[in-house]
């Protein structure tokens, strides 16, 4: 049970009823109502209704103004709660009080009402400053955050405005840092709390996040980042204990049903002192200050809820701190000189004012009756007792009456904006709108109304330049042929040869996104996971391992799946993947245990996983190769044979076999050559392969066949195609075509209308492009996976078949939004 939650919502129905002039000590005829009164008992509330209590009780026997205060009220006293109404009676009694009334009635004003398909364009209607509202005196808006952004691109100034509700990213260093004390570690909690603005870890935890998605997990990498960061700050003062403070919480191995309290409690008033030294420091902006006190208030809170505790569990911790956060309402922007007056209710117009524009008349801006909680008979009989509970009716009629009442201070035109959808969310009708049309006819209404009217923007004439689709970008080739990487591999090459734009942006030019980015996807984790476990495994039991593997114990084989999981697929260990992981460790144990069976019956022993090979290609150059695992004959040692892993069930591994077109596998082959030969210069690759571990299934053009063999049988018009020479051919013309200042782009062109195909017939042959998943005569788009197509059953939704190639947008992240 979420304790601290339940009592917030035990003291606001005891608030509610305090307002109405409920005595806890008299007023308690249900069980209900006892328990209500019983927080009298247990809590020391400072609430509003507390403060007013004290007031109205202070009042009776003292004189609180002087001779000449006087208290102006501009609301009919019945729509007051009993508390403040019973308040200024007393007041009242000693002449400080003056009711204020409107003196203008509601057919005084002129009635006009906007209506707009959107609110940006409702936003940007009041923005450009339309006769109809330059003469505004006030402006009714209760959510300014979107129309100061908008202002900032006018050019005009913004006005008061506050984020209600808001969860800023500071105040996230409470949920998420201390959600990584529970166990299971939540990997995406803490990939988001290392990339929370302004850390208090600085510099090392945008680092580790970055480790974090490129890992999956917590590994020596994580290890590595922290020994080797320079935690000097601008004094040449150290700061690694400081900072590591805000992180160690993740490598302790808590027990999920045993998390030390004094631990939590550390961290808690480390971020609260941090969050103390902001608030102090000159160079913190006002509205940051704000939430760092929220922060703080959060954390001593938390501090002061588990004081009597020496652990908690998992559980136990996420409940008292979803009980502790809460959403808070912070400044958004201060207003600007010569920015509009605004207020954010109507019922906040309590003096007479000649024009007013209502600024998102749309929706129910009804309260929450805040009586729920009783049921007919309880509030008739409190009623009877003295305690003035307005029934629901009544309460939404007295709501709807204040707002008349403000409306009766407008003395010339009332200008109510309003629009259909915000977002993509259809909007109701506001019931004041629905009333007011009420009062007219439709031929009246008609004229009051204005549809779609135009914002009120600057035109600027110009002719437009047509832009024709080009096959290649026009660069400086003089510059791209001084960028050359020092070492190639098989990722980069392929992205030459298929993405050029690509690779001149990503490798040569670096414009990647400024972004950590995010976890992979399952399937890519499990592979990542699958690789470790293979890799330690040949690491712990070297040639042996086929046979050592097939000893151990069930346990033992979880274990060291386990430190795999924990090191490459933290994801695998949240709550919701929990029968996904269980599922996976039994399929991972069944394909290493089919795998081994395989390397035994082909005669054959491991030798290494990700080898490191650097050797050198004629016409690329520098080449740095990482096969997954290379295997040596047990009979003949100078023949080497190659395993790549896959974590996939799609037939694309086979068909690249059977093309002969598997650029990483002949890759590995050549570069291995290499490699061995500077050792043995008998040594020679005799076979490659793939293994798709969830298929448990080698696929190969050498073996023979057998239960979990498959030998793919080359396609006629392959089987004298030289793989190698095409690559280094493809190569050498991508290069050139860079060197001349070209790259290709083309996405979704016909493949066979591309210079690539076109320019080179009867000369070299090239390496194919490859074509778009079920659109096999187009260039394929760079991120959709051969293996794992985003779309099964469709088109990718980024492009029509049927569309003019020029109205497809690039999936490029450097050119999102642009047009071929």
């Amino acid at each position: 049970m979420d304790e601290i939650g339940v009592t917030r919502q035990l003291l606001n129905w005891r608030d509610n009823l305090l307002m109405a002039g409920w005595n806890p000590q008299e007023h308690r005829f249900t069980k209900k109502l006892e328990n209500l009164a019983a927080l009298e008992e247990e809590t020391t509330p400072r609430s509003q209704a507390d403060r007013w209590k004290k007031v109205h009780e202070y009042v009776k026997n003292h004189r609180l103004f002087s001779e000449n205060d006087k208290i102006e009220v501009h609301a009919s006293s019945e729509l007051l709660p009993l508390v403040i109404r019973n308040t200024l009676d007393d007041l009242n009694n000693q002449g400080f009080v003056e009711y204020v009334q409107p003196t203008t009635t509601n057919s005084a004003y002129n009635l006009k009402v906007y209506k707009f398909k959107t609110r940006t364009i409702a936003y940007q209607w009041y923005l450009s400053q339309p006769d109809a509202i330059k003469d505004i005196d006030v402006t009714v808006s209760n959510d300014n955050c979107m129309l100061n952004d908008m202002a900032i691109s006018f050019n005009k100034p913004v006005v008061n405005s506050k984020s209600s509700d808001s969860n800023p990213q500071i105040l996230q260093l409470f949920k998420l840092g201390l959600s990584l004390f529970a166990r299971p570690l939540n990997v995406y909690n803490l990939l988001s709390y290392l990339q929370v603005p302004g850390h208090p870890a600085k510099g090392v935890a945008f680092q580790l996040a970055k480790v974090l998605a490129d890992e999956g997990g917590v590994n020596e990498k994580w290890d590595e980042v922290i020994q080797n960061h320079d935690f000097t700050n601008d004094k040449d003062e150290d700061e690694r204990e400081e900072c590591l403070s805000f992180i160690s919480m993740v490598k302790e191995e808590f027990q999920s049903d045993h998390i030390p309290v004094e631990a939590i409690k550390s961290y808690a008033n480390d971020l609260a002192h941090w969050c103390d030294k902001q608030i102090f420091s000159k160079h913190v902006s006002d509205e940051r200050k704000a939430q760092l006190i929220v922060l703080s208030s959060f954390c001593r809170s938390l501090v002061q809820t588990l004081k009597d505790k020496k652990t908690v569990t998992s559980e136990e911790l996420m409940v008292t701190i979803d009980g502790i956060y809460q959403p808070q309402s912070f400044t958004h922007f201060k207003a600007e000189k010569d920015s509009p007056d605004f207020i954010s209710s109507v019922t906040q117009l309590a003096d007479s004012v000649d024009n007013v524009c209502w600024l998102g008349c749309v929706g129910s801006s009804l309260s929450t009756y805040p009586y729920d909680f009783l049921n007919n008979e309880e509030i008739e009989k409190l009623n009877e007792q003295g305690v003035s509970i307005p029934s629901k009716t009544e309460f939404y009629s007295h709501y709807r009456q204040l707002q008349l009442n403000a409306l009766q201070n407008i003395r010339q035109n009332l200008i109510l904006v309003c629009w259909e959808y915000d977002g993509n969310e259809l909007q109701e009708e506001h019931p004041l709108l629905t009333e007011f049309k009420s009062r007219y006819t439709d031929e009246q209404w008609a004229r009051i109304v204005v549809q779609n009217e135009k914002p009120h923007l600057e035109e600027k004439k110009g002719e437009v330049v047509k832009l024709d689709i080009l096959p290649n970008y026009q660069l400086d080739g003089t510059q791209l042929r001084a960028l050359k990487r020092e070492t190639e591999s098989y990722s980069s090459i392929s992205t030459l040869i298929q993405h050029p734009f690509d690779y001149t942006a990503d490798y040569l030019l670096k414009l990647r996104e400024p972004s950590v980015g995010q976890l992979d996807d399952l399937d890519t984790t499990k592979g990542n996971v699958a690789h470790l476990f293979i890799e330690n495994l040949v690491k712990e039991f070297g040639t042996e391992m086929p046979n050592k593997y097939k000893e151990l114990t069930d346990e033992e084989k979880n274990s060291r799946i386990n430190i795999a999981i924990s090191q490459k697929g933290a994801i695998l260990l949240l709550p919701e993947y929990k029968m996904e992981q269980q599922q996976f460790v039994d399929k991972l144990k069944e394909s290493a245990l089919i795998l081994v069976d395989i390397i035994t019956q082909l005669g054959l022993q491991p030798v290494e996983c990700e080898v490191k090979m650097n050797v050198q290609f004629e016409d690329i150059g520098s080449f740095e190769a990482k096969p997954d695992m290379v295997l040596q004959e047990t009979n003949n040692p100078s023949h080497y044979v190659i395993f790549d892993f896959k974590w996939s069930e799609s037939s694309s591994f086979e068909k690249k076999l059977k093309e002969k077109r598997a650029m990483q596998l002949e890759f590995y082959s050549q570069a291995a050559t290499i490699h061995y030969q500077k050792q043995d210069k008998n040594a020679k690759i005799v076979g490659t392969a793939y293994y798709l571990f969830p298929l448990c299934k080698l696929f190969t053009t050498v073996f023979p066949e057998s239960e979990h063999v498959v030998n793919v049988e080359v396609d006629y018009d392959a089987e004298n195609r030289k793989l190698f020479e095409e690559i280094k051919n493809s190569y050498i013309y991508r290069r050139n075509e860079l060197n001349n200042g070209k790259v290709e782009d083309s996405e979704l062109c016909a493949i066979a209308e591309l210079p690539y195909n076109k320019g080179t017939k009867g000369k070299l042959p090239l390496y194919p492009l490859e074509g778009q998943y079920k659109r096999e005569n187009d260039k394929k788009c760079p991120y959709v996976k051969t293996d794992k197509p985003a779309f099964a059953k469709k088109v990718p939704n980024w492009g029509d078949s049927k569309a003019d190639d020029r109205e497809i947008k690039t999936t490029h992240s450097i050119l999102k939004g642009r047009l071929l």
